[in-house]
């Protein structure tokens, strides 16, 4: 090769590496993003901004821990109050100092709560399970229970502080995603992580997830729809404020939802094209009963017989979810059995009883031979107290070790949607079953709540209300 073609194939190379480099760094560059802050201890007021940016507010970029950008003291603060409203923010872990460091138990906590998962039971994997906070364990526990985080053989360390570093790969562990704009969210076929998917839009679509994994529908992504597409998804929580949503199935599992939104339905796209509305998949407790978990399927879009869901038409595949929500337990009092309540509908399923027949009575868990039917027919079940002790047909639910406390100032909130002004009200708890629930003896009871203040609630003025809460303690 001549000395003029050598210098012209160089030049060349060069150009074409350089073009290469042009269209590459960028990509390189958001993937391989570096902190410099690592080594900086978090503060409180990092995790209100955490979750700000995770309910889709202050940009999209949840790992930029330091960026304070539109968040003066007065958005912490107004944000603390907010969550503290909702119950994320309970006495278990202060904010009264912003800047204080927070330690690892707080952080898993505070996470835990604001995605709305229940307290499991028992103790975690942890070698130093010994060390958790009872008020802890068991939101600990159920991040383990869904395959979020893992404890064999590590130790939690939860009096640890933090860093940012360390707080990103919290973050990485519990979150695989936060969708903020209408977008495909499509998971790599080596995915394995069963990380939380957020969503806070009204326009997503979640494809080929392979493991069960939990998402998370937060209140900006009302009044639109979450196409899931061949995945196996684990839970759907609903965030309280959410409404107007619909979650379609198509060639997918659901195993169960949680929801505190109002006006949520599911559905399936088959193969056809046609959309059929699907069993609602949310958790709830009969009187009498043990918990019921329903599994909702959608058919496939195509029609492949090795499908993983098979190749029954609609109507059997709507058949066999029928059947598997079916409830294989028996009532421990057939003459008192509560028909099923959907939560995201505000409708129950049929059912000749009359109202009067159905309301249950103030004192259930030690009846008393003098009280009437008609005591409890006065009382309204349109509210529920909104605490950590919320379980998914919205009761509240305690367990025996830790005793039961019955707090003076209530968060109370509508039954069907959850909403309410954010303001504890004095309260009032009654009924033959105080003395027992009181002193956690186990078993279920209903108690009447009264209400010392006037409730309002997006500006209408309910008054003092009076209203039925069941409480299960086990």
């Amino acid at each position: 090769m001549s000395m003029k073609k050598a210098i012209k194939f160089t030049l060349l190379l060069s150009i074409a590496i350089c073009i290469q480099l042009f269209f590459i760094a960028p990509i390189a560059k958001a993937e391989q993003k570096t902190y410099t802050d690592n080594e900086v201890n978090i503060s409180k007021r990092d995790l209100i901004i955490l979750l700000e940016k995770l309910s889709g507010n202050l940009g999209s970029d949840i790992a930029d821990i330091g960026n304070y950008a539109n968040a003066d003291e007065e958005y912490v603060k107004s944000s603390v109050e907010k969550l503290k409203g909702l119950n994320i923010i309970d006495e278990h872990v202060s904010f009264a100092n912003l800047y204080e460091s927070p330690k690892k138990e707080d952080v898993y906590y505070l996470l835990a709560k604001y995605i709305g998962i229940e307290a499991a039971e028992g103790k975690t994997a942890f070698i130093d399970d010994e060390k958790l906070q009872s008020w802890s364990r068991g939101y600990i526990k159920e991040l383990e229970n869904l395959g979020v985080i893992e404890g064999k053989d590590k130790n939690f360390e939860p009096g640890k502080v933090l860093n940012r570093g360390e707080l990103r790969d919290v973050i990485k562990e519990l979150f695989l995603t936060v969708i903020n704009t209408s977008q495909n969210f499509k998971a790599d076929e080596n995915n394995k992580s069963k990380a939380f998917i957020v969503v806070n839009t009204n326009d997503a679509v979640i494809e080929n997830i392979k493991i069960q994994t939990p998402i998370l529908i937060n209140q900006k992504a009302s009044n639109g729809r979450l196409r899931i597409i061949n995945s196996d998804i684990s839970k759907i929580y609903i965030a309280v404020g959410s409404q107007n949503f619909e979650v379609q199935l198509s060639n997918s599992k659901l195993q169960s939802a949680k929801s505190l939104g109002k006006n949520i339905s599911y559905t399936n796209l088959g193969p056809d094209g046609k959309v059929v509305p699907l069993p609602n998949p949310e958790e709830y407790k009969p009187d009498g009963r043990r918990s019921v978990k329903r599994i909702i399927k959608g058919s496939r879009s195509n029609g492949s017989s090795d499908s993983y869901f098979g190749n029954n038409s609609q109507k059997e595949n709507k058949a066999q979810s029928d059947k598997e929500t079916e409830e294989k337990v028996t009532p421990q009092n057939k003459d008192t059995v509560k028909p099923e309540e959907k939560t995201g509908t505000g409708k129950i399923t049929e059912n000749k009883k009359t109202q009067s027949e159905v309301l249950p009575k103030v004192n259930e868990g030690t009846p008393n031979k003098g009280e009437k039917n008609s005591a409890a027919e006065n009382l309204s079940e349109d509210f529920i107290v909104l605490n950590e002790h919320l379980y998914a047909d919205k009761t509240l639910k305690y367990k025996a070790v830790n005793g039961v406390t019955l707090e003076d100032k209530a968060l109370i909130g509508l039954k069907l949607s959850g909403e309410n002004n954010g303001v504890k009200l004095n309260v009032k708890w009654e009924g033959d079953s105080l003395h027992q629930v009181k002193n956690a003896q186990k078993g279920e009871y209903r108690l009447a709540v009264s209400s010392l203040e006037d409730l309002v609630i997006n500006d209408k003025n309910y008054g003092k209300v009076k209203f039925i809460v069941k409480i299960i303690i086990e």
